[in-house]
């Protein structure tokens, strides 16, 4: 067992007395003021025009039964919003029972509350460790409501209704909003606030509302605290992916619920105000500026919602005209980035994010982009995107896709040269990341849970990427976090080749020994060649080492090429390692490795755990100048090893699938000829 796993569990062990501790505490219950507080707010704001003349006496009387009454009757026998209609009836079955039951699973860490009553303030990695604030406010977003409200619908079993019934009332009573409601241990961070009102609450609120199971007093209670909680999003915004969460979700809710008299001017400033983020956020080659797909795909979904339920509700005049292409290129930025299998690259905080998920809303909106409509299907209808080249560049995001072709066994790696980003930015400048077909060849793993630990610290850091370390020291940049003007890669993509290149001279630790440069040539539609050069500030020695991360514990050396690497996945494909110039370097492998620092490790998010994996490190020791000269075949199982022959110090002739080419390290953006099985730089006699 690996000693970072045995201090967890010790953690753990130490842990438990105090979990059971804090677990059996007394439950609080809704007080008398607290529920009066929220039945009075509700009837202030509702519009009493449109509830009759029953409503209108119990309001001046003062006669609460009478007015939760009649506003849960008027919402019980209200027809559907056409944006309800439209909200996906999926499920997960198994999920909705286990929400039933109490049993949570967060940020992949389990917990069950006694007799299915949820402590929405309780948090067990707080005593057991690593800390994970997130664990808590992912629970209060309530994401096992749609699965609960959802198999209710499809089944029709009252189970669901009463848990519900009892998991609403519970949440009331036990959350206020606190003075820093952004704080860990809060349930009223606005991000959460806002995901409630986008998603899980009007979803439950819907398919709930005609069982009897929910009362007419939680029913209104409910309304109370979606409206409070919109209020609390108008007054307290923030920025980022955050702010965009926070105004759909009050744009869901004024718009679901028109009968709030501040419905229309809720409505009104959550678009402005998420119009203009967008606007701030989506980069003019369509990324969005922090730079991670993961994000990406909420910024999109916020901003694809509220136009769709503008559509729904004939309200798009109110949107600004640019609302609609901004969405239209943050869609087809993500479809240059798709992966041969409809996954996205990780870069920065990310975890495998599903392209065909978010072009779904996309062809839906844009009916007549057929490339949308193609990558929505997984192929199946429309057309892929069009042009010579089946590779893509996003220069205001710095990130090359190089790819063969649009197929699904098509060879395609990701290279970063961009920036930062704005926000959930990980120390990986120049990383890259490989795949042939639907399987990570050299992998970013997105850099784990958001946790306090050794991992997350790793996750983030270059030593979990795979590129260059200098004295042992990785990247430690402040930015630029967004780029004025766009990046110049020097991008060349043809039929023949694709080629980009970057630079990386901010510190590597709190010194800046050294700039490391990076260029990245696609042999189509079989190879790569990576060249990284480091040139130091100092005219002093250094130790260089390059980094390659590997998602398995199997790799054998390869007699043939000194130095190489080869995986064994024991899948489809493997990846082939090859350093051009291995006399010079000390090549080895780790694989859960803590001291002197982490190495070998695979810092799983969402669908992935924390595991073992294999770091390959090529090290170049007391160096001034140097340059690594790095191969990266994908293997299928019946492929032949490729025949690699120098010429000369900087000329080497590849042959490969048949293929033979010629590579000049100085010219790596040069076109080649290629005659059959002979390849040599444009120009060159034979």
């Amino acid at each position: 067992m690996s000693k970072l796993n045995k201090s967890r569990l010790i953690a753990a062990a130490a842990g438990c007395g105090m979990l059971a501790a804090a677990a059996a505490s007394p439950l609080p219950e809704l007080t008398a003021e607290k529920r009066q507080s929220h039945l009075e707010e509700l009837f202030r704001h509702l519009d009493s025009a449109r509830f009759g003349t029953e409503y209108a006496a119990a309001l001046r009387n003062s006669d609460t039964q009478t007015l939760i009454r009649t506003v849960a009757r008027y919402f019980r026998e209200r027809p559907q919003d056409p944006g309800s209609a439209e909200t996906g009836r999926g499920y997960n079955a198994d999920r909705a029972e286990r929400a039933v039951r109490g049993e949570m699973m967060e940020v992949n860490i389990p917990w069950t509350f006694p007799e299915g009553r949820i402590r929405y303030l309780f948090d067990p990695t707080a005593i057991r460790g690593p800390v994970n604030h997130e664990w808590l406010w992912q629970l209060n977003r309530h994401s096992f409501w749609n699965d609960m409200a959802n198999a209710y619908a499809a089944t029709g079993d009252e189970k669901y209704a009463r848990a519900f019934n009892i998991q609403l009332r519970d949440w009331i009573a036990q959350t206020d909003c606190p003075p820093n409601w952004n704080a860990p241990g809060s349930a009223w961070r606005t991000i959460e606030a806002g995901l409630r009102l986008m998603g899980s609450w009007p979803v439950a609120f819907d398919r709930f509302r005609h069982s009897p199971e929910f009362t007419d007093e939680n029913l209104c209670l409910m309304l109370a605290s979606m409206h409070r909680q919109a209020v609390h999003l108008l007054e307290h915004p923030t920025s980022g992916n955050w702010l965009l969460m926070e105004m759909n979700g009050v744009y869901t809710f004024a718009t679901l619920f028109p009968e709030f008299s501040d419905a229309e001017a809720f409505r009104r400033k959550s678009a402005r105000t998420l119009s203009d983020a967008l606007r701030g956020q989506i980069l003019p080659d369509g990324m969005h500026d922090e730079l991670s797909p993961d994000y990406h795909s909420v910024v999109f979904t916020c901003g694809s919602q509220m136009f769709r339920l503008a559509q729904l509700h004939h309200r798009t005049e109110e949107l600004p005209p640019d609302f609609a292409p901004l969405l239209e290129k943050a869609a087809e930025a993500y479809l240059a980035l798709a992966t041969p299998g409809f996954t996205q690259p990780r870069t920065n905080d990310c975890f495998t994010l599903r392209t065909d998920a978010l072009l779904g809303k996309a062809s839906r909106l844009f009916p007549e982009r057929r490339d949308f409509q193609w990558g929505a299907s997984r192929r199946a209808e429309g057309v892929p995107p069009q042009g010579g080249s089946a590779s893509r560049f996003l220069p205001w995001a710095g990130f090359a896709a190089m790819r063969s072709d649009w197929g699904p066994e098509a060879t395609y790696l990701c290279f970063d040269a961009g920036s930062l980003g704005m926000g959930h930015q990980h120390q990986d400048k120049l990383n890259i990341n490989l795949y042939l077909g639907d399987e990570e060849l050299i992998f970013d793993d997105g850099g784990g849970q958001y946790e306090e630990s050794a991992a997350r610290r790793y996750g983030i850091s270059a030593a979990d990427h795979n590129t260059i370390l200098v004295d042992g020291k990785p990247q430690n940049r402040r930015g630029p976090k967004k780029l004025e003007k766009p990046v110049d890669a020097g991008w060349v993509s043809t039929q023949e080749f694709d080629y980009a290149r970057g630079s990386y001279d901010a510190e590597f630790g709190q010194d800046r020994p050294a700039v490391h440069r990076r260029e990245v040539r696609f042999c189509k539609p079989d190879f790569f060649c990576v060249v990284d050069s480091l040139t130091p500030r100092d005219n002093a020695a250094h130790d260089y080492e390059l980094l390659f991360h590997l998602d398995t514990l199997k790799t054998v050396a390869v007699p043939e090429f000194p130095g190489a690497v080869k995986s064994n996945f024991g899948r489809k494909y493997d990846v082939l390692i090859v350093p051009l110039f291995p006399e010079e370097l000390t090549v080895s492998t780790a694989s859960e490795q803590t001291e002197p620092r982490m190495a070998g490790w695979y810092v799983g998010r969402n669908e992935a755990r924390l595991h073992p994996a294999t770091t390959v490190t090529m090290k170049a020791a007391g160096k001034r100048e140097f340059r690594f000269a790095t191969l990266l075949f994908p293997l299928r199982q019946n492929d032949e090893l490729p025949v690699v022959k120098r010429l000369s110090e900087k000329q080497f002739r590849i042959t490969f699938r048949g293929r033979e080419q010629t590579l000049d390290l100085d010219r790596l953006n040069t076109a080649t000829e290629q005659v059959g099985a002979d390849a040599r730089p444009a120009g060159e006699k034979r």
